[in-house]
């Protein structure tokens, strides 16, 4: 799809691979300036320079999204070089134990888990909304699993920090309606050309490799590819989906049909 992001600036979090670098550069080619964000320059820098090759401005802003003052310091530079945000995408990685049974996962990596899939998440939202809300004007759209839709054996903890950011989607989509803030959700699923992706499928004596597997045979539709992922971030990026807030939407290639 193509949408009108002229004059938008963006800032898309976990930005310099995968799903984060496929929005990015959808973003830039529909017209929105990109603030492309990654705990280390290398990759990032080519997307920087993508974007910029699409007729875009671009910046890099390095900072990591565990961390809270980093991220407010992100949008405090971001801000004083745009002069606005219009437009995030709390977007990154995943850190913590990869999925495994509950009774499996050591007690002290809990927090590492759900600082990964939630915090990191909340980080961006809550650096962003001051300033979204002084505006009265702001369109946020965060990415997780869908294993915080559906019960996904081995994602205890994922999905429960999933299931958390899904529910406070709507919370704070209600909140900050007043404020003409819209806040929507996409949830997925395994992602192929993905880190994690790349990483699972590297050595086929894994529990996760056997998981990915099983889960590509049951997608009647195909596994996903960042690009998909992008295309509705572009739309609720987009006035096209103007009326659109505290909503959730998976992406699963007919894995899975969370009501």
């Amino acid at each position: 799809m193509r949408a009108d992001l002229s004059s938008k600036v963006a800032l898309v979090t976990g930005s310099s691979k995968g799903i984060g670098k496929a929005i990015a550069i959808r973003f830039a080619e529909n017209g929105a300036d990109v603030v492309v964000n990654a705990r280390n320059p290398g990759p990032a820098l080519e997307v920087v320079e993508q974007v910029k090759a699409l007729g875009q401005k671009a910046r890099f802003e390095q900072a990591d999204i565990h961390d809270y003052r980093q991220v407010e310091q992100m949008v405090g530079n971001v801000t004083g070089e745009f002069g606005k945000i219009d437009i995030l995408v709390a977007n990154g990685g995943a850190a913590g134990p990869p999925p495994q049974p509950f009774r499996e996962i050591d007690p002290e990596a809990y927090s590492a888990c759900i600082e990964s899939h939630l915090f990191s998440r909340l980080y961006c939202i809550r650096a962003v909304l001051g300033h979204m809300i002084e505006r009265q004007c702001g369109t946020i759209v965060a990415i997780t699993t869908d294993a915080g839709r559906t019960p996904t054996q081995g994602e205890s903890l994922i999905g429960g920090a999933a299931a958390a950011l899904v529910l406070m989607t709507k919370v704070l989509a209600l909140e900050n309606a007043r404020h003409r803030v819209r806040i929507n959700t996409i949830c997925t699923t395994v992602t192929r050309d993905t880190p994690g992706y790349e990483k699972a499928m590297s050595d086929d004596s894994t529990h996760l490799y056997e998981l990915f597997r099983k889960a590509e045979k049951r997608m009647p539709f195909g596994m996903n590819r960042p690009d998909d992922i992008a295309q509705l971030a572009l739309f609720l990026a987009s006035e096209d989906s103007g009326q659109i807030t505290g909503q959730v939407f998976s992406i699963s290639g007919g894995l899975s049909f969370p009501g």
